[in-house]
């Protein structure tokens, strides 16, 4: 009770301290309006907020995959995509590897088809349906390496990283 007690006490200081912060930078500008019209110059009318910001700050550390939200629907029906292969996509994005949109674990080894099975939880024939659906219509690409098949996903939908490497770009221009 009485660590419910002092932390909202303390929550309420803050606050205090937060509006009391926010009138003397709203009293400053103000002041410095003053000032600089009384030297003749013309402070054109604006609006200024001061206020504390309560957004999440940006972790770098934090994994995100940049998706272009405008564009999906377009996408959708530019490749003449279903519902359940928007999921799928949507659902293998969480999976992208960074700058090389290369199908990874967390644990940086690249996903196997039986990897998909799993991920995607949905019967065998399903997942190759979609699979092979999505391949066709550009929007995932199989490349064989040695035994196995490494899966990329096209980078004109989703995307990790600041700058698409070419050859991945080469992969999937036909399609775009």
């Amino acid at each position: 009770m009485n660590s419910n007690k002092s932390s909202s006490a303390s929550r309420l200081e803050e606050k205090q301290d937060n509006l009391f912060v926010q009138r003397r930078l709203a009293g400053a500008v103000a002041r410095e309006k003053e000032r600089l019209e009384k030297e003749g110059h013309e402070v054109p009318h604006a609006s200024i907020y001061v206020g504390v910001d309560t957004r999440e700050k940006f972790d770098p550390e934090k994994k995100f995959t940049k998706s272009f939200h405008s564009k999906l629907n377009d996408i959708r029906n530019e490749f003449g995509l279903s519902t359940a292969e928007m999921g799928v996509i949507f659902t293998l994005s969480f999976h992208i590897g960074y700058e090389d949109n290369l199908l990874y674990h967390e644990n940086g080894t690249p996903l196997k088809k039986r990897d998909l099975y799993k991920i995607l939880d949905l019967a065998h024939n399903a997942v190759d349906k979609y699979i092979n659906s999505l391949v066709d219509k550009g929007i995932l690409a199989k490349v064989k390496v040695k035994r196995s098949v490494n899966y990329y996903l096209n980078p004109y939908i989703f995307y990790r990283g600041n700058r698409i490497d070419n050859t991945l770009l080469n992969m999937f221009n036909k399609a775009k």
